[in-house]
C-alpha cells in the first residue's frame, strides 16, 4: 500500500521524500533539514489499529522521533482525515 508513495506532508505542512523502503523499514528524507530518518512501518500500522486518538504525541511510543511523519503517512495514505 505504501510502495507508490515517493513524496508526503506532515500535519504542519512539512515534506518528505522517501528514500526506500526495506521490509518494514521505511528511509525518508526532510526537505527543510536534509536530514535522512527511518521509519518502522510496523509500528505505525501498530498505532493505527491500537489508538484511538490521532495526535502527534501519541505515536511516540510505536514510532520514536518519528511522530509527526507517521501521521503525515497516514493522512496521505487517506486512512486518517484532519
Amino acid at each position: 500500500m505504501i510502495e507508490p508513495v515517493t513524496v508526503f506532508k506532515g500535519l504542519r505542512g512539512q515534506e518528505y521524500h522517501v528514500k526506500n523502503i526495506e521490509g518494514s523499514k521505511m528511509k525518508f528524507i526532510r526537505k527543510s533539514t536534509g536530514v535522512e530518518w527511518p521509519m518502522d512501518l510496523e509500528g505505525v500500522l501498530r498505532a493505527y489499529k491500537e489508538l484511538t486518538d490521532f495526535r502527534t504525541v501519541n505515536f511516540k511510543p510505536y514510532v520514536p522521533r518519528t511522530h509527526s511523519p507517521a501521521l503525515g503517512l497516514l493522512l496521505h495514505l487517506k486512512l486518517l482525515s484532519k
